[in-house]
């Protein structure tokens, strides 16, 4: 490859900088100027391979996350799966990539961990929830039958979901903060319980992850909005949680099955 001779004017600073950097890395400046300049023409010409994947990085999720992506049930269960390992997906072009949830850093595309956007999608019988390149195709696919969710499962979702509840005071912050995790809260009896947006299915009491309905009222200082109950215990009055609801909650197991 020929290079072409270019003069750069750089603040007095940054050139002595830039020369840090390079001696630190073993390179001259000029090697380092080229290496940033093509991956940013990269970023920009071509956005859907912006980010080279790490290899390196990528064969270690593989081995983290290939049981999870494999045995999710709905965008909601792996969007939860997920979330425990401090990762989530987000819609990237006509798939999805996967990002880390702590800094947005981009970690590779989810067919870079052998689960291609349009595998998923079939597989769990629709789109990403606002996915830009929703198909016809997918909307006429019908949602797989709903299965009871294994208990490893449910012990993810605590460890995952417990802190929102505990950082969220007021109805408004919880309720956005778990839709942008895939569920959503629904009154049940005189209690309230967790679903998943995506197939509205059933995942498990908000005791499940510490904090039964009542805690909830008190905590948030009023009952949830459109729930029926709980405006009499603000004023410390006792009520009867129905018994389908008010049921003992067993620790789940933190270890893997099989």
């Amino acid at each position: 490859m020929t290079h072409e001779t270019v003069t750069l004017k750089l603040p007095r600073k940054l050139l002595t900088d830039a020369g840090s950097v390079a001696a630190a890395q073993d390179v001259t400046i000029g090697h380092l100027v080229r290496q940033l300049l093509a991956k940013e023409v990269s970023r920009r010409l071509n956005p859907a391979g912006a980010y080279p994947a790490d290899d390196a990085l990528l064969a270690a999720l593989k081995t983290l996350l290939a049981w999870d992506m494999a045995e999710a049930e709905g965008w909601g269960d792996l969007a939860a799966r997920l979330s425990a390992h401090g990762y989530e997906l987000r819609p990237a072009g006509d798939g999805v990539c996967l990002y880390k949830s702590s800094c947005g850093t981009r970690v590779g595309k989810s067919s870079d961990l052998g689960f291609p956007y349009h595998t998923l999608a079939k597989r769990f019988g629709g789109p990403m929830t606002d996915h830009p390149q929703s198909t016809s195709e997918h909307r006429k696919t019908d949602p797989p039958a709903p299965r009871p969710l294994p208990s490893t499962v449910k012990g993810r979702l605590q460890r995952s979901l417990e802190p929102v509840f505990k950082t969220s005071h007021d109805w408004p912050t919880l309720t956005v903060r778990l839709r942008k995790r895939g569920f959503e809260l629904r009154p049940q009896g005189t209690g309230c319980a967790i679903y998943t947006m995506e197939t509205g299915r059933h995942v498990c009491n908000t005791a499940t992850v510490g904090y039964r309905y009542r805690a909830l009222v008190k905590k948030m200082g009023s009952p949830m909005p459109g729930h029926p109950h709980g405006a009499k215990w603000i004023k410390g009055e006792p009520v009867e949680e129905s018994a389908d609801f008010d049921v003992i909650e067993r620790p789940f197991p933190r270890g893997r099955v099989g």
